[in-house]
């Protein structure tokens, strides 16, 4: 009986709609909850564990013993059926967690999923849309790696994000558009498990914010407030985008991140180590991780434009490792991944924003940035020959590189 259990259960994993983990859609899953009705991958079992046997059983496919009434279950029930049941009015700006997401945000799906209940019916996720939150997060400082608590209020109407040094100050020491702001789940980056980062435009550059809350649910409350905030200015400034557009606007945030080596603009200074982001259309490089703002960006056109990107680099040129070669208008980027795998996997996203046409807010960040181009490079070189940290690093370390 048991072997005729376990065959029958190995047959519905391989039904199309069960090959994927319900809750992060990782492939072939083996563990299942036996009461819920869901086959999930080893890594969600063990947050369904959490949640406790009032509201999920877990049990292996292939090791644990199942009677007949249980398979019988899971074969009524799957994949399809239950998350047509337990997801169907998630918004579009929670987006469903994927393998790779951090293990803070499947935790937090997972229990509005099955213990709070938020997706069964509407207005379930409300508390998210309320376009106002005030409260106290930990912020990195600009130029040191302490972190302070700060106080952070969002305005969606207003379509700000404030952070203010004192908890009842009245100017804030920054006010954020949500227009220009991502928000990302980064906890290995900050080495801490609650850890999140804000991008935002500030005088056409890139500024960075780290920052961790000391409660799990709060810091992915605050990610997905901001989603949802700015869900709500996006669909009114486009009365007419559809769910698919704002889920690209959404996911543009940090497509790939690591590190390359990177040479100069003249292809003669030495190869340097860089930690490079992938934000929409702009490439940027840091000297570290955690920087403020970025020691230089590369604003990735279309190939109507004369952009393109291959691998390998030009004729002369020493390869430290797999190279890749970004053609723009104004000069060719060169760069090196350390393994195969890494360079193909750069080269696919740069690619495939290249093969994507430049919507009207692109082309007008695409005549900016040509525009500002030599002018940033200008202040670059000014401020490395005219500060203490200049002075350490001019050599070699221009925006332009």
């Amino acid at each position: 009986m048991g072997e005729r259990n376990k065959r029958i259960l190995m047959e519905q994993l391989q039904l199309p709609k069960n090959k994927l983990c319900a809750d992060c859609n990782a492939e072939s899953p083996e563990w299942a909850s036996s009461n819920i009705g869901v086959f999930i991958c080893v890594n969600c079992s063990g947050i369904h564990r959490m949640l406790g046997t009032h509201i999920s059983r877990v049990k292996s496919c292939r090791l644990d013993q199942w009677t007949d009434e249980q398979v019988q279950f899971m074969c009524d029930n799957g994949n399809e059926c239950i998350n047509a049941q337990l997801e169907v009015y998630m918004p579009v700006y929670y987006q469903k967690p994927r393998p790779s997401d951090p293990q803070v945000y499947k935790e937090h799906f997972i229990h509005s999923k099955y213990d709070r209940k938020e997706f069964i019916s509407e207005g379930g996720t409300s508390h998210y849309e309320k376009g106002a939150k005030d409260g106290f997060l930990w912020k990195r400082g600009k130029d040191g790696k302490q972190f302070k608590l700060r106080r952070f209020v969002l305005n969606a109407e207003e379509g700000t994000l404030k952070y203010y040094v004192k908890p009842e100050g009245k100017e804030p020491k920054q006010t954020i558009n949500l227009a220009s702001l991502t928000a990302s789940l980064v906890p290995d980056k900050i080495n801490h498990a609650h850890g999140f980062q804000l991008a935002f435009m500030t005088e056409n550059l890139t500024r960075q914010i780290y920052l961790y809350a000391e409660e799990a649910k709060d810091a992915v409350d605050w990610f997905i407030e901001l989603r949802a905030s700015s869900m709500h200015l996006i669909k009114k400034n486009n009365p007419n985008i559809t769910d698919c557009e704002i889920i690209k606007k959404l996911n543009n945030y940090q497509v790939k991140q690591g590190w390359m080596l990177k040479t100069g603009p003249k292809h003669t200074e030495p190869y340097r180590k860089r930690w490079f982001t992938l934000e929409n259309r702009r490439l940027l490089y840091f000297v570290n991780p955690l920087d403020a703002y970025p020691r230089g960006e590369i604003y990735l056109g279309s190939r109507s434009n004369g952009f393109m990107v291959r691998d390998g680099l030009p004729a002369g040129q020493q390869e430290y490792g797999f190279g890749i070669t970004i053609t723009t208008p104004d000069r060719d980027y060169l760069m090196c991944c350390e393994d195969k795998e890494d360079q193909k996997a750069w080269i696919a996203e740069i690619k495939a924003i290249m093969t994507r046409p430049l919507n009207s807010q692109e082309n007008e960040e695409f005549t900016e940035h040509a525009l500002t181009y030599h002018q940033r490079r200008k202040t670059t070189v000014r401020y490395n020959l005219t500060t203490p940290a200049g002075w350490r690093s001019s050599v070699g370390e221009f925006s332009s590189k």
